[in-house]
C-alpha cells in the first residue's frame, strides 16, 4: 500500500472513530467533567501507604479498598480469590571473597528527601523465580546479555562456563537474560542498570531529575518456569566495586557501560560468594472486580490493571487503578443519571502481574467462556503517567477507537488543544505501537484473541520496580499536579462510553491492512528472499472486503467482525519477552531457515487472513 493511500485511511479511520451520535456525545461531555486530579492523588495516598507485594497484608487491603470504591460508584463489586505460587526472600547474601571480605549491603541506598528505602515494608531487592543456590565462583561482566556479548568475551577467552556473570537489565525481559547465562553454562547472574542504558545524558536522577539513582535497584520476575541457576539484582553502586574488580583487557565500545570505573573481559582474581535462598510458597492472591451490568448481559468490555506492586508502586501500578477508579467514578455516575451501556463494563484489579501475570491469567481462565461469548476489547491500564510523551499500543482494529478519543479530550498543558493536536505535534506524530509482551493483556490477545490497547503519558522510569516508585517521585517526577491521571481517566471513560454505548462495536476492520502490510514488508527486507507472496495476495484480498464491511452498515455483522478481528488477531500478533513479534508463526519458520517451513508457514496464514475476509464479505 503506498503512503498516500495509508495516509486517506488514517483520515477515514480518524473521521468514522469520532462520530457519534447526539446522545452519546452528550454522555461524554456529561462524563468529561467528572475525574478529578485530585481524586487519583487521593487514591495514590492510600497505594503509597504500604507495600502490597503479592500475597500481603498491604495487597489485600488495597483489593478490598477497590472494591470498597467500586461499589460506592455504583458497580457490582466483588473480590474473586485465587491461589498462586509466589516467592520470598529468604536469605540473600553477595560478597567480594577478597582479604578481608567485602559483604555487600544489598537494601537499597539512600535518595535526598524520600526515605521509601528505609521503610520497614520495602524489603531487599530480589527476582522472583530464581534458583535457590549458594555458590562461589569468579565474575566475568557480560555487558548486555546477548549472544554477541557471550561471543566477545570468548574471542577474549574468557569462559563463563562456571562463573558467575554480570549482565545489565534492559536489552530484553530478564528472564531470557538469566536462561540465556544458564545455558552458557553460567553458575549464577548478577543484574544491574548501568546508567548509559538510560540516556543519563539528558537528564539527572532522582530526586533532581527522573533516572535511576545509583543506589536503587531493579526487582524483576524471571518468569515460569524458573531459572536454573540463582540470580539477584544489585545498584550501580554494588556493580561498580565489581567491575573494578575485574582484571583482564578492555572491553570494546559496545560493551563499555557510563559507570566510572574501566570496564574489561576478564575475571575476578578473587571469587564471588552468592547465596540466593528463596521461600516458594502457595498463597491466596485477590483479584478485585466490578461490573457496570449492560443492556445485553452476554457483551461485555474489560477494562484493567495490576493492583500488586514489588514495594509501593505509585506509577507501577498505582497510576492505572488510580485512573480506572476515576474512570469508573464518572462511569457510575452517568449510569445513576439513566445511562445503560449495551454491553456489560468490567474494571478489574489485577493481582500477581509482577509475578508473571497471575491474575488475569486467572480471570481469563474463570470466566473464558463469557469472555470467548462476548468480550469485545480490552484496555489495559499500566504504567501509564510515567512522563510527559503520550502514546501506546493497540491491536489494529481499535486503533481508530483510540484516534477517535484523543479528538474529544483536552490536552491536560493546553486546554484549549485535544490530546490529538498534543500527540500530533510529536515525533512520530500519532504512532501506536504493535501489542508486545509484559502485561495483563497477554491472555485477552494471545488465549482469546481479544483485541486489546493501552494509551497513556510515558517518560524515563528510573525508578520503575524499586521502592523509590513512591508518591515522592510520582507527584515531584513522573506527573506534577497529577493532570496526567486526570487526563488518562477522561481517556479511559471515553474509550469505555465508545465501546459500551451501543450495540455497534467501534472496529475497523481496514486498519488491518496496512499494519500487516508494514510488517510483512519489514519481515521481508530482514529475510531477503522469503517466499511471501502468498501473504500478501492473502491482505490484498481482505483489504478489499474489508473496506466494503467498514463502508456498510454492520451493525447486524457484529458476530462477523468479532470472528475476523479474533482470527487476524491470533494471526498477526505475538511476542517474545516485551517484545511484539509480528506473524509469529511465519516468523518462527523464518528463524528456523527452512524453505520448505517458510513457504508452509506463509500458506497457513494466508489461508487464515482468507478466512477472516470470508467472515466479513
Amino acid at each position: 500500500m503506498n503512503s498516500r493511500k495509508a495516509i486517506g485511511l488514517m483520515l477515514l479511520w480518524t473521521l468514522l472513530a469520532s462520530v457519534t451520535d447526539t446522545d452519546q456525545q452528550r454522555w461524554e461531555q456529561q462524563f468529561l467533567d467528572i475525574p478529578s486530579a485530585s481524586e487519583t492523588m487521593n487514591t495514590s495516598k492510600i497505594i503509597d501507604a504500604q507495600a502490597h507485594y503479592p500475597g500481603t497484608p498491604g495487597d489485600h487491603a488495597i483489593a478490598q479498598f477497590m472494591r470498597d470504591k467500586l461499589a460506592e460508584f455504583g458497580f457490582d463489586a466483588r473480590i474473586e480469590p485465587f491461589y498462586s505460587e509466589v516467592y520470598t526472600p529468604k536469605r540473600l547474601v553477595l560478597q567480594l571473597m577478597t582479604k578481608p571480605t567485602v559483604d555487600f549491603d544489598l537494601r537499597e541506598g539512600g535518595v535526598d528527601g524520600d526515605d521509601a528505602a528505609s521503610r520497614p515494608d520495602a524489603g531487599i531487592p530480589f527476582n522472583a523465580f530464581s534458583a535457590s543456590a549458594n555458590v562461589t565462583a569468579p565474575l566475568v561482566y557480560a555487558g548486555r546479555g546477548l549472544d554477541a556479548d557471550y561471543t566477545t568475551l570468548a574471542g577474549a577467552h574468557v569462559d563463563v562456563r562456571g562463573k558467575i556473570v554480570l549482565v545489565r537489565y534492559g536489552a530484553e525481559f530478564r528472564g531470557l537474560l538469566a536462561r540465556r547465562a544458564a545455558d552458557r553454562g553460567a553458575t549464577g547472574v548478577l543484574f544491574y542498570n548501568d546508567p548509559i542504558d538510560e540516556n543519563r545524558g539528558t537528564g539527572q536522577p532522582y530526586p533532581n531529575g527522573p533516572f535511576r539513582p545509583s543506589g536503587s535497584v531493579q526487582r524483576g520476575s524471571l518468569g515460569y518456569p524458573p531459572v536454573k541457576i540463582p540470580a539477584l539484582p544489585i545498584s550501580a553502586q554494588v556493580a561498580a566495586q565489581l567491575i573494578g574488580a575485574l582484571h583482564g583487557i578492555a572491553a570494546p565500545d559496545t560493551m563499555r557501560g557510563a559507570l566510572a570505573v574501566p570496564y574489561v573481559l576478564g575475571m575476578t582474581p578473587a571469587g564471588v560468594h552468592l547465596n540466593v535462598q528463596l521461600t516458594k510458597s502457595v498463597v491466596t492472591l485477590w483479584n478485585t472486580v466490578g461490573v457496570l451490568p449492560g443492556t445485553d448481559a452476554s457483551q461485555s468490555v474489560v477494562f484493567g490493571g495490576h493492583r500488586d506492586a514489588w514495594a509501593y508502586g505509585v506509577t507501577d501500578n498505582g497510576s492505572g487503578i488510580a485512573a480506572l477508579l476515576e474512570a469508573a467514578r464518572g462511569l457510575g455516575f452517568l449510569y445513576q443519571s439513566g445511562w445503560r451501556p449495551h454491553r456489560s463494563i468490567y474494571v478489574v484489579g489485577f493481582d500477581g502481574e509482577e509475578i508473571g501475570e497471575a491474575g488475569s491469567q486467572t480471570f481469563v481462565a474463570q470466566h473464558k467462556f463469557e469472555l470467548q461469548r462476548g468480550c469485545v476489547a480490552y484496555v489495559n491500564a499500566d504504567e501509564v503517567t510515567t512522563g510527559p510523551t503520550f502514546g501506546g499500543d493497540a491491536a489494529a482494529a481499535l486503533a481508530p477507537l483510540v484516534v477517535g478519543a484523543t479528538h474529544v479530550v483536552s490536552d491536560p498543558s493546553h486546554p484549549h488543544e485535544s490530546v490529538f493536536d498534543y500527540w500530533h505535534r510529536q515525533s512520530p506524530a500519532t504512532h501506536l505501537r504493535s501489542p508486545g509482551g509484559g502485561s495483563d493483556f497477554e491472555p485477552f490477545l494471545y488465549q482469546l484473541g481479544i483485541p486489546t490497547l493501552e494509551v497513556g503519558f510515558f517518560g524515563p522510569f528510573g525508578v520503575y520496580h524499586s521502592a523509590y516508585d513512591d508518591l515522592a517521585y510520582a507527584t515531584k517526577i513522573a506527573d506534577p499536579g497529577f493532570v496526567n491521571h486526570r487526563t488518562e481517566a477522561q481517556l479511559l471513560g471515553v474509550m469505555a462510553i465508545r465501546l459500551a454505548g451501543s450495540p455497534a462495536i467501534p472496529y475497523q476492520l481496514s486498519a488491518f491492512a496496512p499494519a500487516m502490510n508494514a510488517q510483512l514488508t519489514a519481515l521481508e527486507a530482514h529475510y531477503a528472499g522469503a517466499p511471501l507472496g502468498a501473504v500478501h495476495q492473502a491482505i490484498a484480498r481482505f483489504e478489499l472486503a474489508a473496506a466494503r464491511f467498514d463502508a456498510r452498515d454492520g451493525a447486524r455483522d457484529q458476530a462477523r467482525a468479532i470472528d475476523a478481528v479474533r482470527t487476524l488477531d491470533a494471526i498477526f500478533y505475538g511476542r517474545r519477552g516485551y517484545a511484539a513479534v509480528a506473524f509469529p508463526d511465519l516468523t518462527s519458520a523464518l528463524d528456523s531457515g527452512s524453505k520448505d517451513a517458510v513457504a508452509a508457514a506463509a500458506l497457513r496464514v494466508a489461508a487464515q487472513i482468507d478466512r477472516a475476509r470470508d467472515d466479513v464479505r
